[in-house]
């Protein structure tokens, strides 16, 4: 399939209107709609309900869609690429985290990127579940990982990385006094990050539960944190986050508390697959060696 007809779908799909589609791929209308029609019939499939007024995606526009918008997003991330390495400017160090680590990776990009401003850095979000598995295949040259996910395998080295706490969060003026603590909490709402997304952590909190004697009153499990601070801020329960995260999306409607009486620490590390034949890994490594958190 043409990369080409790839792009006026997804102009058209994101504009919903053929026009404005075909200014932006600076072609004509006739040429956007003939490119529609040519994808329809490759897939044997109606991408998009078409009237006089409007234009809708159809069920199957919409389950093309994202993979669509993947495939474009590839192509420019493979083009720049290419360029800079034509440009004589090369390196690119792939780094994989999940989204409790992410308020730390700064501290180790600044320094790099700084000292090597030519070398690309990918950075993406992974499942947990996925870590292992991206670093057995080489999919990503670094991860960022809980300590409790180091995988027994002799083809993995790490190292320390940074270390954090747990903190109840819970919409603001819930708690009078300022004190919170697991005993006021027997009868509150529970919202978590869910178990697919982060099991180490999951099994953490649950542990931190039946050390108070409390059985949770799970009201949702999320995938991701914007949401389990979404619904902590309008109320729908309390949660237990990592206490960077809290910090880092704290937005004045909900309120962080340390957890007493109790270790709560979490530990990550930096991990990677030692046959990994990337130059520019060894240098992203030796400026890591020197941050101190």
């Amino acid at each position: 399939m043409d990369i080409n007809l790839i792009k006026y779908f997804v102009s058209v799909a994101q504009s919903l209107n053929f026009s404005e589609a075909a200014r932006q791929n600076f072609v004509s209308q006739s040429t956007v709609s003939r490119g529609i029609r040519e994808i329809e019939k490759e897939l044997g499939a109606t991408l998009f309900s078409r009237t006089k007024r409007n234009v809708v995606l159809t069920p199957e526009g919409k389950a093309l869609l994202p993979y669509a918008m993947e495939i474009i997003q590839n192509l420019n991330s493979a083009t720049f690429t290419i360029d800079k390495l034509q440009r004589g400017v090369d390196g690119k160090v792939t780094i994989g985290y999940d989204e409790t680590s992410g308020p730390y990776i700064t501290e180790y990009l600044e320094g790099f990127v700084k000292k090597y401003p030519d070398i690309t850095m990918d950075i993406k979000k992974i499942l947990l579940s996925e870590q292992i598995l991206a670093l057995d295949n080489n999919e990503y040259d670094i991860v960022f990982m809980l300590r409790d996910m180091i995988p027994d395998s002799i083809d993995i080295e790490h190292i320390d990385a940074f270390e954090d706490t747990m903190s109840i969060i819970c919409k603001k003026g819930l708690v009078q006094g300022g004190k919170l603590d697991f005993d006021i909490l027997h009868n509150e709402g529970v919202v978590l990050l869910s178990e697919e997304e982060n099991p180490i952590l999951y099994m953490e909190i649950l542990d931190l539960f039946r050390t108070y004697n409390i059985v949770p009153k799970i009201v949702n499990r999320f995938n991701d944190i914007n949401s389990v601070i979404l619904a902590v801020s309008s109320g729908i329960g309390f949660s237990i986050l990592p206490t960077s995260i809290c910090r880092s999306m704290q937005n004045g409607k909900f309120e962080t508390h340390s957890i007493k009486g109790v270790d709560t620490t979490i530990s990550y590390i930096m991990a990677w697959n030692k046959k990994m034949s990337n130059p520019a890994i060894r240098l992203f490594l030796n400026e890591a060696r020197k941050v101190k958190l």
